[in-house]
């Protein structure tokens, strides 16, 4: 017969108090109440109303998280502008270099970075952001829109644009990464350049519901969403076993929660939106805009551990 530690890879914790912070499917023994415990997440989660931008816009770039946020670029009548989120409300920030939409986005809103993008003449340029203004980084070899990032200003990682090649950067400059397994576009991507998760896109067939997992030299498949998904949106400062996506085209409302093997359904925005941007974590994720040129955001408050007894003396 197995036993506990060869299915999950660790003893059952004996202590003389119930760990201060437990992962979920965590067991453990409290001597002191002689209670055996375990603790789980709460599926579902919840959409409530944040500030509004200044302007409308879709396409555009986020990052950050839900109480210091950055949207930047987008279609819009100002589609260089940058704006900072407090939890409360947007101020304007420093402008993007040029006008640009559809670009991929990573980092936070201290150090964000924009690359590539369909403006007039897309050349793959990539812009560094430092809280007040942008500066131009290294470029990329492929110029298209329709990629996304993921990972931190100085460690991100590019995927999607219609094609299988990515790019990782290293905060200077651009370098070839491993294929993706399909060709798609308006793919989405959260976590770090060594431990991704890319979800969905446009392809030639269905919307898919596949999600794939990079660790920094090679791709794996991970779970399936229920819910096929392009344009779509993820709080970009989730991690590959802890995230959340969100909305997607045409008009998609309803998140999902990955704990880095399956999805389970989460709570749906009031105004199901494609083309929108994300920030956040799966804990505090924030829907930043959208189509067809919204102003509004939407933050989540997703799903929580909870500890149940299984027995006690």
């Amino acid at each position: 017969m197995s036993e506990y530690k060869e299915i999950h890879g660790g003893n059952i914790v004996v202590g003389s108090s119930d760990p201060s912070n437990p992962q979920n499917g965590q067991i453990w023994y409290n001597t002191t109440t002689g209670a055996l415990k375990i603790s789980g997440v709460v599926t579902g989660g919840s959409w409530s109303t944040g500030g509004n931008l200044s302007h409308n816009v879709q396409y555009l770039g986020g990052a950050g998280t839900q109480t210091a946020g950055l949207a930047f670029g987008g279609q819009s009548y100002t589609g260089n502008r940058t704006e900072e989120y407090d939890g409360t409300s947007w101020t304007i920030g420093g402008n993007l270099g040029s006008t640009n939409y559809d670009m991929g986005d990573a980092g936070t809103q201290t150090a964000a970075l924009s690359m590539a993008g369909g403006s007039v003449s897309p050349s793959g340029k990539t812009e560094e952001y430092d809280g007040s203004s942008w500066t131009a980084g290294g470029n990329m070899s492929n110029g298209d829109r329709g990629f996304s990032g993921t990972g931190s200003q100085t460690a991100a990682l590019a995927v999607g644009s219609d094609e299988t090649a990515i790019e990782e950067y290293d905060g200077s400059s651009w370098t070839a990464g491993a294929n993706y397994p399909e060709i798609a576009s308006f793919v989405k991507a959260a976590g770090s350049l060594t431990a991704a998760l890319v979800t969905g896109g446009l392809t030639s067939g269905p919307s898919p519901t596949s999600s794939n997992h990079y660790n920094g030299t090679s791709f794996s498949a991970g779970g399936t969403m229920s819910t096929g998904r392009y344009l779509h949106a993820m709080a970009g400062a989730g991690t590959q076993t802890a995230s959340l996506v969100f909305g997607g085209d045409p008009g998609i409302a309803n998140a999902e929660h990955y704990d880095g093997t399956s999805w389970t359904a989460g709570g749906s925005m009031s105004t199901g939106r494609g083309y929108l941007a994300g920030a956040g974590t799966l804990a505090a994720g924030l829907a930043i805009a959208g189509s067809s040129y919204l102003n509004s955001t939407e933050e989540y408050s997703g799903p929580g551990i909870v500890v149940e007894t299984i027995s006690s003396s």
